[in-house]
């Protein structure tokens, strides 16, 4: 038997197996072809129509020799007689092939098909009955006549053409589709990945983010911070806005700070326990404007920091009544600074600003519409 992948690469082959299919009382059809692999004629069988296929020797060097000749004929489709084809009448047959080839006169159709291996003619023997019952003419005693053998060679030949055809492209697109399976697979693959590794990647740099803010709040109390594992896997764990981080970290450590009171200078231990009341994803959520939820960049936390501290100081200056100025509102805020400080503050963060005041137009809005140095910086 033969592999059904390697029948569909060669073009004979597969005209010999689609035989049984395609001619009304099938009997028998030989192909010769040359093998891809080995580079020797070889001789294939269809027999009885099981549309299977099976291999035999061919007989001798004279007819290989013979074969060949009939390869490098460009001829197409032609009717033959049995005294013309070469293994009909040769001595050497095993007893499968007298079997085989020993069979009452037949009608043969020779049809030919360019080899891929040498682009030659590989060759495929039709078998008739000797009159037309295998095409229902007439009446079974009917001999077919020079004008019908002529019709079903063309339109046989034709037949095998189409067929071949459709299935190249049938196995062409299939195999296409695969390979574009495979790649979809792949790429969805590579999606996942790079979208878990951004993940990662972000959800490092919030936390980040927050343990800055812890540090920053325990060295305005002249404290060591020192995070428990517990706390360090909350953090690792945060997925809520970044807008509230910086408050939310100042009342962490006031929290600590009291239920603690160390010396100036000791540490200050933060469990998760301290974090759970202001950190908590649901409660930030609600008291935060969503627009702001995507995670930002670690190169911009120093500026968001910056932002939240001139926003929460501003506020402070408004609720007491008093004029936007620089001085007013470095003096408000946690860690009072100058104007002057304010001024260069924001033109180093500049660029950064003037990026996240696009990207979240409803943050900072004290500053953005009373507070002149941040009109002039986005207006510039």
């Amino acid at each position: 038997m033969l592999d059904q992948q390697f029948i569909n690469q060669i073009e004979i082959l597969d005209y010999l197996q689609q035989c049984s299919l395609l001619i009304p009382g099938f009997e028998k059809a030989i192909a010769f072809y040359k093998h891809p692999v080995y580079k020797d004629i070889r001789t294939t069988i269809s027999i009885d129509g099981t549309h299977q296929l099976r291999d035999i020797t061919s007989n001798s060097l004279l007819i290989d020799d013979k074969i060949m000749h009939l390869r490098q004929q460009k001829s197409g489709a032609q009717w033959v007689e049995e005294k013309d084809i070469p293994f009909e009448h040769n001595n050497s047959e095993t007893p499968f092939q007298k079997k085989v080839f020993d069979e009452f006169r037949h009608y043969i159709l020779l049809l030919r098909a360019v080899s891929t291996v040498d682009q030659r003619q590989d060759l495929l023997f039709i078998y008739f009955r000797p009159n037309a019952s295998n095409f229902g003419i007439r009446n079974s005693t009917d001999t077919l006549t020079t004008d019908q053998k002529s019709i079903i060679a063309s339109l046989l030949s034709n037949t095998f053409v189409v067929y071949h055809s459709q299935r190249i492209k049938f196995t062409s697109e299939n195999q296409q589709l695969r390979e574009d399976n495979k790649l979809m697979g792949s790429q969805i693959s590579e999606i996942q990945f790079n979208y878990l590794q951004q993940q990662q990647t972000q959800s490092k740099q919030i936390s980040r983010f927050i343990i800055e803010n812890l540090n920053e709040q325990a060295l305005l109390l002249k404290l060591n911070l020192q995070l428990s594992a517990e706390a360090q896997n909350y953090i690792h764990e945060y997925q809520g806005p970044i807008a509230p981080i910086t408050q939310a970290a100042a009342k962490t450590v006031s929290m600590a700070y009291r239920i603690q009171n160390p010396p100036q200078g000791g540490i200050l231990k933060i469990e998760d326990y301290y974090l759970r009341p202001y950190f908590s994803n649901s409660k930030l959520l609600k008291e935060t404007d969503t627009s702001i939820e995507t995670m930002v960049d670690s190169i911009y936390s120093r500026t968001v920091r910056l932002l939240n501290r001139l926003e929460n100081a501003a506020k402070k200056v408004q609720s007491q009544g008093n004029t936007l100025t620089g001085a007013a509102l470095g003096q408000a805020m946690e860690n009072p600074i100058s104007a002057p400080a304010i001024s260069d503050a924001l033109k180093k963060h500049k660029k950064f600003i003037k990026t996240l005041c696009g990207e979240y137009p409803q943050e900072w809005l004290t500053i953005r519409k009373s507070f002149r140095p941040i009109i002039n910086t986005l207006s510039a």
